[in-house]
């Protein structure tokens, strides 16, 4: 049955006459309809998908943060160990500090030497 015939026959039901094309152009509409809810199941689909890859990330994430090493603890129990701890903590920082000042030193006795040859010529 062809759209003409299809035209006809809603005319003859309900004694009203249709414009041309009418059910041509509501098929179009209805498919775009379902063009559309098809694009939108999709998006949801990849929401949702997101969503949950995110979750699962996160908890993953966090169960992995929570456990702790073997043998290993945040805390001390005894706090003279912790102290002998914080003060090789310390020295060890100290050293790289001094290490690095040091470096800074030689750096500025070699801007030193170029600024006195810069003024040497510039004169």
């Amino acid at each position: 049955m062809n759209e003409n015939d299809f035209d006809r026959l809603i005319e003859k039901a309900s004694g009203i006459p249709l414009p041309e094309g009418l059910v041509g152009r509501l098929e179009k509409q209805i498919d775009g309809y379902a063009a559309r809810e098809k694009k939108q199941r999709i998006h949801r689909l990849y929401r949702i998908t997101g969503i949950a890859a995110a979750l699962l990330l996160g908890i993953g994430i966090f169960l992995q943060t929570e456990r702790q090493a073997p043998g290993r603890a945040d805390t001390f129990a005894d706090p003279a160990e912790a102290a002998v701890a914080a003060g090789h903590a310390l020295a060890f920082m100290s050293v790289q500090l001094n290490k690095g000042l040091e470096q800074v030193s030689g750096a500025g006795q070699e801007f030193e030497k170029v600024n006195e040859i810069l003024h040497k010529h510039l004169k």
